[in-house]
């Protein structure tokens, strides 16, 4: 998939650049990553956890307790009630949510990426694909705040307004989104070294002492989540947070680069480091790492800014005398830049997929599965009236326990999680399904 998506981008990006192009890649990026996640069957450690069932629970509540008292968010709630009313097939809120995730990052790339090409490229191989396919709700929430980062560059009223009901909009996806706020105020203050020196010390200063974070972020955020979880026990491996400081150091050193581009465009920097800040809290409880999404959805922007920005340099013709330095210094400078991005890139991809820290290395599509094939005969037994499954049948068995695959896996700190969730045709055995599971 990655290869192909290159080489669509190498032939329509890189050679005549036209905004034509650009959609027609954007549009066949959106059909092939949408596609991908959006006919997955139990790939995402939160699928079988925690969507599925829920879907399901609300398609049994008839007294409106459970849409009331659930821990989703009002929009995410709403979004599964209109979803029910053409579907009583679970899946379909995995197929809606991705074209929803994919869709607005593809636009948001159209919108304001100055090459789409490496933009989609970074939003692959720094898992944030795979993030969309676990953390549903908090990816949908990241990815309509990153509309709220043109109206943070505004400056003025209008744009102060549309910032606050981006995030608050966002918010109703995934409470996570609210992080924003505090940090409109923050963001108003100018990137410099001075600033940074002092964003560091703040670092480590925090890094040893983040019990208060995790309280904080555990009673508002993730309550879900025991102090006693190893999501807050445990701390991720360095190498993502050395990645993302690795991106932060060449976003900053390109401030002047991205300063031509927009004079606000130094915001790039702020939000390189705070990806980084929250990454490399993870080391230590891994929960905070989460934080970072609303931030590090711009990365694969900024970084295009910066390629972007070096590609324009290069077409600049300085004073005769200076030719041959100015265009080595910046050819060599554009050409590092890009090896890193698509050498390290693959690098980090290739370990984030060995760690599979989101559940998707063992992918499957739902037509692989018994549910799809008993769902699809549903339909025709019920549109020639006729019963599908004999009350007391057992249905078709679950795929390979996962708790087995638990005990085999090389990466024990990996949480084994729930075996996928079926929608029964027949209500009886819905419920005499449920209470086998673990």
């Amino acid at each position: 998939m990655l290869l192909g998506l290159s080489l669509c981008g190498a032939l329509l990006c890189v050679k005549n650049r036209t905004r034509r192009k650009d959609g027609c890649y954007l549009l066949i990026s959106f059909l092939v990553l949408a596609g991908v996640s959006a006919i997955r069957y139990d790939v995402g450690y939160d699928y079988s956890y925690i969507y599925a069932p829920a879907y399901e629970s609300y398609l049994q509540d008839t007294t409106g307790e459970v849409f009331a008292n659930h821990r989703f968010e009002p929009g995410f709630k709403l979004l599964i009630k209109v979803l029910m009313m053409f579907s009583r097939n679970y899946h379909m809120l995995f197929v809606v949510t991705s074209i929803i995730t994919v869709a607005l990052v593809m636009l948001y790339y159209w919108l304001y990426s100055p090459n789409p090409f490496i933009s989609v490229f970074l939003f692959v191989v720094l898992s944030q694909l795979y993030c969309s396919m676990d953390f549903i709700r908090q990816m949908i929430a990241a990815s309509i705040a990153m509309f709220a980062f043109p109206m943070l560059k505004r400056r003025n009223i209008w744009g102060s307004i549309g910032y606050f009901a981006i995030v608050i909009l966002a918010a109703t996806f995934h409470k996570s989104a609210l992080l924003l706020i505090p940090f409109f105020f923050i963001n108003l203050i100018p990137s410099n070294k001075f600033v940074l020196a002092a964003y560091a010390a703040v670092t480590v200063a925090i890094y040893f002492n983040t019990e208060r974070i995790v309280d904080f972020v555990t009673r508002y955020w993730y309550s879900g989540y025991s102090l006693n979880s190893q999501h807050m026990k445990v701390g991720f491996v360095p190498h993502f947070a050395i990645a993302l400081g690795i991106i932060f150091l060449i976003i900053f050193f390109s401030s002047n680069l991205l300063k031509e581009q927009g004079k606000h465009s130094y915001l790039y920097v702020n939000y390189a480091f705070f990806t980084f800040f929250f990454a490399f809290m993870g080391t230590r409880h891994s929960i905070l790492d989460r934080l970072s999404m609303p931030f590090a959805m711009l990365t694969p922007v900024a970084l295009a800014a910066v390629v972007h920005g070096l590609s324009i340099k290069l077409k600049e013709q300085p004073m005769a005398a200076n030719v041959k330095r100015y265009a080595n210094k910046y050819s060599m400078a554009l050409a590092g830049v890009l090896a890193l991005i698509v050498f390290g890139g693959l690098a980090i991809h290739h370990y984030a997929l060995y760690m599979d820290g989101h559940g998707v290395s063992r992918y499957r599509v739902i037509f692989a599965q018994p549910f799809y094939k008993e769902y699809v005969e549903q339909l025709k037994a019920e549109k020639e009236n006729a019963q599908y499954i004999i009350d007391g049948e057992e249905p078709i068995e679950q795929p390979e326990d996962i708790e087995e695959n638990y005990r085999r896996s090389p990466h024990p700190t990996v949480l084994p999680i729930r075996l996928p969730y079926r929608s029964y045709p027949n209500p009886s055995l819905r419920t005499e399904a449920q209470q086998r599971l673990p």
